[in-house]
């Protein structure tokens, strides 16, 4: 069953505030769900909580502590039964290895992270329209 959450996974707690505030602000109509380094990621994808409440999308940054992103999509999208969550890279990283890799494993779509409020309060309201409204 689907919630009305994103799930973000995250380490960078200034993205992780920027990223709350526009949700209260811009996009009040989802909750954003917050993880903040792989194991914690994996533990709760494979738990019965996020099975019971799957969120309509996952923001997945690749430089996070413990497991880094590109694994734990690459564990995330082992599961068929959750093929239909979109993920998108969300990432600091522009590096054309990363990019290859996360569509080759499995990415919706990558996004290198803006580097302004400005610009973040721009492109999620976007995105999340994007990936939840118009890709059913």
């Amino acid at each position: 069953m689907y919630s009305n959450h994103i799930l973000s996974i995250e380490d960078n707690p200034r993205d992780v505030a920027l990223m709350k505030r526009i949700f209260k602000k811009h996009i009040p109509e989802y909750n954003l769900m917050h993880i903040c380094d792989g194991e914690e990621a994996i533990s709760y994808l494979e738990s019965e909580s996020f099975k019971l409440a799957l969120p309509k999308l996952i923001l997945l940054d690749i430089k996070i502590p413990k497991l880094d992103g590109l694994e734990i999509l690459k564990r995330f999208r082992a599961y068929k039964e959750y093929l239909n969550i979109p993920v998108v890279i969300f990432s600091s990283s522009d590096l054309k290895k990363d990019i290859k890799e996360a569509y080759e494993i499995g990415a919706n779509s990558f996004l290198e992270k803006p580097k302004s409020y400005l610009e973040l309060s721009k492109t999620l309201p976007v995105l999340i329209e994007y990936w939840i409204v118009y890709n059913k």
